[in-house]
């Protein structure tokens, strides 16, 4: 019976596969909006801990994966230790995609403490995005502007969604 179920799946999956539609276009022509994030950026920035400011030296990799279809970020940021060594202490993934059926950009993010998150993402303009998530009783959210060649990038915090206490930023030079 087993066996009699697997081969049918087996057989039923080049069908399947045939019947999917294609958004390949769509994603691409809305991914694409996001041009001006893609390439290489070097910087610095900030975190606000309990411990006070902790300044980095911030990496930013920005490249079309999967056909142009969805935008795939790397973010790394490395502190200087009093002997010379340095410490990573961000280290992140995301994919930035467009949904077709929701016909929204999400974000999809993961760091090397083993934690991920799904933001919504919005494109303000050209230049300006945005991305949030709910948190428990909190929203953080994140302002990117370009311009220039200069990413600034913010973070905040807010419990009500009036009220906003910035904890992150961030400012970094394209250099490729």
């Amino acid at each position: 019976m087993k066996t009699r179920i697997l081969i049918t799946a087996l057989c039923l999956m080049p069908i399947l596969a045939m019947a999917q539609p294609d958004f390949s276009q769509l994603a691409k022509q809305k991914i694409s909006a996001l041009d001006v994030m893609v390439g290489d950026w070097e910087g610095t920035g900030y975190l606000l801990t309990p411990q006070g400011k902790e300044a980095s030296q911030v990496t930013e990799k920005l490249r079309y994966k999967l056909d142009s279809t969805v935008i795939m970020a790397e973010g790394k940021g490395v502190i200087t230790l009093e002997d010379g060594t340095e410490q990573v202490i961000h280290n992140a993934l995301g994919i930035i995609s467009f949904h077709p059926f929701t016909k929204q950009y999400q974000m999809n993010s993961f760091i090397s403490k083993g934690m991920s998150t799904q933001a919504k993402f919005e494109i303000k303009d050209a230049n300006n995005m945005v991305w949030w998530i709910e948190a428990g009783p909190s929203t953080i959210r994140y302002s990117l502007t370009i311009k220039d060649g200069t990413w600034t990038e913010i973070g905040e915090r807010s419990m009500d969604k009036e009220n906003w206490q910035q904890f992150f930023e961030m400012k970094l030079k394209k250099v490729g």
